[in-house]
Parts: C-alpha cells; structure tokens; sequence
C-alpha cells in the first residue's frame, strides 16, 4: 500500500513540475525566446472560405502592455487537396513575405505540406524598426501611432473581416 501512495505521489509531483510549467508564454523573435509572461495575451481567429475546395484559418495572438501591441504572432493556415491552389497560395505569401526580407524582428515563414501551406509571422514591436516597417506597409490603415503598435487600432481594423477575439485568463 506504502509503495501505491509514495508512486502516486511521484507522478503527481511529476505532473505538477512538468505539467504546468508553462512555455506558452515564450514567444521566438529574431532567433530569441522573448518571455511574455508579463504581457496579456489575447487570441483571435476568423475563418474564410477563398475558392471552391480551399478553407483558411487564421490565427493571431497579440501580446500586449496596456494599450501598447508588443508582439504579434500570426498563423494562416489554407487547406486544400488542390495542388494547383496550394501552389497560388505558397506564392503569393512568399511574395508578400519578399517585401519585409532582411527588417529583423519581422520573422516570417512559409511551411507546405501535403494539404495545407502555412504562413507563420512573428513581428516583435518592441523592436522593430517602426519607420522602415512603415516604408513597406504605408501609414493608412496602420496600427502605429506616435512609433507604437495600439492593441485597439489592430483590434478595430481586424474586426472589419470578421476577426473574433478573446483575453487569456
């Protein structure tokens, strides 16, 4: 009976001490992990449908001080059997990955797999280069105001496409 307790202790304990030590709060940007453990986390997603037989999904986290955006990680996901959509798709967001190459804090890649091409963005606004960022995208429509990132300027423009959004508790 002794060795019953003392081995359900052991993978309780082991379960607290792996269980809940909490790497979701580890963000990489520029080849670094960024601990955002005192940032608020906030998850959105919409989903859109683009042709016949393709299906999107799309993901952002915003992690944010107060009303500031610090990081932004996206992830657009389209699926499809379709190897010629998956092909237009993998292009095109190369191509708009193109523009950002060489801004650091700005990572952004693209994965293909068998049915699905991912885009996978990570912009660190702590430290970005606000003013080249804004070379490339423009200022109308931006969420920068006086050099920061605002939480409710991406918030507002998202919500125009249907985006949903939830806090972490």
């Amino acid at each position: 009976m002794k060795k019953i307790s003392l081995t359900i202790m052991f993978f309780l304990s082991l379960f607290l001490v792996t269980g809940c030590s909490n790497d979701d709060n580890k963000v990489v940007s520029n080849g670094h992990k960024v601990n955002t453990s005192k940032m608020q986390v906030m998850h959105c997603s919409r989903k859109a449908s683009a042709n016949t037989g393709v299906e999107v999904e799309l993901k952002y986290d915003l992690y944010y001080t107060g009303e500031d955006l610090n990081i932004l990680h996206s992830e657009e996901k389209v699926i499809s059997a379709s190897d010629e959509s998956l092909d237009l798709y993998e292009d095109a967001y190369k191509k708009i990955h193109e523009n950002y190459e060489g801004l650091e804090y700005y990572d952004a890649k693209v994965d293909r797999g068998d049915t699905t091409v991912i885009s996978d963005i990570t912009i660190n606004y702590e430290k970005i280069d606000v003013e080249k960022l804004l070379e490339i995208e423009g200022e109308e429509d931006n969420i920068i105001e006086n050099g920061k990132a605002k939480v409710e300027k991406w918030l507002t423009l998202a919500k125009k496409f249907g985006t949903e959004c939830e806090d972490e508790e």
